[in-house]
This record gives structure tokens, sequence and C-alpha cells, in this order.
């Protein structure tokens, strides 16, 4: 017998909905999907009023992206399946949380071999949720870096800046070692805001935990533990002053 699981699907994108509720119509029976929502909002009202078993759920989404979603509905009380076409970070979290991801385009074998870690058993999904909110929490501290010949996890502790370089990113990491990453700082920046790291410039962010100085001469510098500099912009200088105050 299979195993029934109500489902909704949220995705900014229209055809990215109607896609994935085709493909689960057609190859995975035991999904029921009760509603799509295109926004954090809708999707917050959705789940509220449809109380749904399963989310199938995109990352990036106007008015927030999937993990403030998720920290918006704690304690989260359904199963999640991220499908994204983002390949930072989010992976990392699902690995830890015990659930899966689907990345676009979705391979429909893929979609069918997530939706059967599903688990119908109580105790089962609420120790998946459970891991889930503990990463919410910061419980899981790694991002996931696609460099050109592997994907590696890093440990947020052990940045210590991230530099911009065009389309690139140079990772400073401790004990003197350096990555290039080929995704651009802003991408960075909106993964990393909440983890303790501060964009002072336009080309740099750095990790708080590394601050060792304000330099106030020369249009404005940092240094950090390891002895690096940072310019910062000037637009950024108040913001940089509130970063000792909150020491």
């Amino acid at each position: 017998m299979i195993e029934q699981y109500s489902a909704i699907i949220v995705d900014d994108e229209t055809n990215n909905r109607e896609n994935l509720q085709h493909l689960l119509v057609k190859h995975c029976p035991g999904i029921e999907i009760t509603g799509q929502a295109a926004s954090v909002a809708e999707a917050i009202h959705l789940i509220k009023t449809t109380s749904p078993e399963v989310v199938f759920l995109d990352i990036e989404m106007p008015g927030g992206n999937g993990f403030s979603l998720l920290e918006k509905l704690q304690p989260i009380d359904f199963q999640v399946i991220f499908v994204t076409a983002f390949d930072s970070y989010a992976l990392n979290a699902i690995k830890f949380s015990a659930l899966d991801y689907i990345l676009k385009p979705i391979d429909k074998e893929e979609l069918i071999g997530a939706v059967a870690k599903l688990k119908p058993a109580k105790s089962d999904q609420q120790s998946q949720l459970s891991n889930l909110n503990d990463f919410l929490k910061g419980g899981t501290r790694k991002i996931a870096l696609n460099l050109s010949d592997e994907i590696r996890l890093v440990e947020l502790a052990k940045i210590i800046r991230i530099e911009a370089d065009n389309n690139y990113c140079s990772f400073v990491l401790s004990q003197n070692e350096t990555v290039l990453v080929s995704k651009h700082l802003g991408h960075f920046y909106e993964i990393l805001k909440h983890q303790g790291f501060a964009r002072v410039h336009q080309s740099h962010l750095i990790n708080q935990q590394y601050l060792e100085k304000y330099v106030k001469r020369d249009g404005g510098y940092l240094v950090l533990t390891n002895g690096d500099q940072v310019p910062v912009s000037r637009t950024q200088k108040e913001h940089v002053l509130k970063l000792f105050a909150d020491f």
C-alpha cells in the first residue's frame, strides 16, 4: 500500500510549480498536492490553513527565502524537500537535517527517490524536524563551497573573510588557506548575513569573530586577527562602529 501525504509547492516561478506538480502527479501517486504558493507570505498562509505533511520548498523567493519561511513557522510540523537551483549552503543544511533536496532542472528519478525518503512514523518525522530546527537555530555551522574540482564543506568559524573578484570570490580561511569560488559576493552575503558576517565594503565580507581593530585614518580600514587589512566604505562606517559597540 502506498503511503499518502498531503503536500504544497512553494516556488516564485509559475512554470516551476506547474512542472513539479506534473511530475509528482505522474510519478509519485502517494503525493496529493493541496496548494501552491509563490512567496513567503503566501506559503505561510497556505501552510497555516492547510497543514500539509510535506512542503516542496524553493530557496530564493520574494519577501524572503526558504529558510526565513521555516524560521517564521517554528516549531516545524511538516517534512521539507528543497527543490532548488541553489548549490551552496542549503544543500549542506539538508544533509545535516536528514531530509532531502532536488536540484533544478528536476530529474524524475531524484524526485522519486526524495519522496521515497518521507517517513510516516511520527518518531522518525520528529527526529527529522528536530534536526532541521537545530540547523535553523545555528546548530549546523558549515557552508558547501562549489570549487572547480570538488564540493567542499567549510566551517563558518574557519572563514576569516571573503573578497570579491569580478564574478569570483576568494575565501580567506584560517591556517593561511585561500580558495576561489565562482559566485558573486552578493550571493554569499545573503547566505551569511545572519551568521555573524558583515559586509563592510562593496568587495569585502568579514567574519566578525576575527575583528581586531578599526583604524580611522586613511579613509578607514579594519585589521583582522590574521593581520589582513580590509577597507571600509564610506557608507558602511556607521555600521562598522556598531559592530565594535556590540562586543
